[in-house]
């Protein structure tokens, strides 16, 4: 699990990488049982690689994946990043195609609605390099101001260039999150990130957790980018016998039919 020094390298810069969380046996068994399952997904037809693969709630249908998410070096990671009585926001497999995806944070947001942390954990089954497709990140960029002075109007790179510095997306300053198998990424949601230079077949899971909703704003927050699948648990984890899992996932039907105000997200629609 991540040690209280991670802890706090993710707290200020708003990542951590841990090198080898898996070793080589671990990851290789998780890439043939991803990689099984994302073949039984598209029920045995070939990958188009025009066109990849994404699902979600991945991890949930597979017992052998949940354990992942159960064991100490996630769970007990998340729970040292986000406190006691965090959530289980879904999880994604994804096979990339050749592809570039600009400066943004996954959770926009104004001082308030950035101070509650969302957790994205990604488990690359590929080597990932600069020029390859690896996760670029701002540190820093999940606080205000920061995070607000980047893309001020519309929280997303859409053209060449980032606003207001007239900077090109790959020259942005950033940190180049270079992996192997078997390293992980811990990134909290409001980050700044990109891809650049993506090729197809580029493999990695994602996890996500969110902290216990605190304030009005916080849960309203989590209806509208989590949307109704995030309180509607996958089957198979509402009847586990895992009390990690029940932690995660029990509260979920319930706060998902708690009222909250209108919630006006700081990032319009596309």
């Amino acid at each position: 699990m991540l040690t209280d020094s991670q802890v706090s390298f993710f707290q200020s810069f708003g990542y951590v990488l841990t090198p080898k969380l898996f070793n080589s046996s671990e990851i290789e068994k998780i890439t043939n049982v991803s990689d099984s399952f994302m073949k039984e997904l598209r029920e045995g037809e070939e990958l188009d690689p025009e066109e990849g693969q994404s699902e979600d709630r991945f991890v949930e249908r597979s017992e052998y994946l949940t354990q992942i998410v159960t064991e100490d070096r996630i769970y007990e990671s998340a729970r040292k990043i986000l406190g006691e009585r965090f959530l289980w926001a879904g999880s994604e497999g994804h096979i990339t195609v050749n592809s570039t995806h600009q400066w943004h944070p996954d959770r926009p947001g104004n001082a308030e609605e950035v101070s509650y942390t969302r957790l994205k954990v990604n488990i690359y089954l590929d080597p990932i390099r600069s020029e390859s497709g690896c996760l670029r990140v701002i540190p820093g960029s999940h606080r205000w101001p920061l995070h607000g002075e980047i893309e001020p109007e519309r929280f997303h790179q859409v053209e060449d260039t980032v606003r207001p510095f007239d900077v090109p997306g790959e020259k942005m300053p950033s940190v180049l999150l270079e992996s192997n198998p078997g390293d992980v990424i811990f990134f909290n949601q409001s980050l700044w990130h990109s891809i650049f230079n993506g090729w197809a077949g580029r493999r990695y899971i994602a996890l996500k957790f969110a902290a216990n909703p605190q304030t009005d704003t916080h849960l309203a927050s989590l209806k509208y980018y989590g949307n109704s699948k995030m309180f509607a648990p996958d089957p198979a984890w509402v009847g586990s016998a895992s009390d990690r899992v029940q932690s995660m996932v029990g509260r979920l039907p319930k706060l998902g039919e708690k009222p909250v105000s209108d919630f006006l997200p700081i990032r319009p629609d596309r």
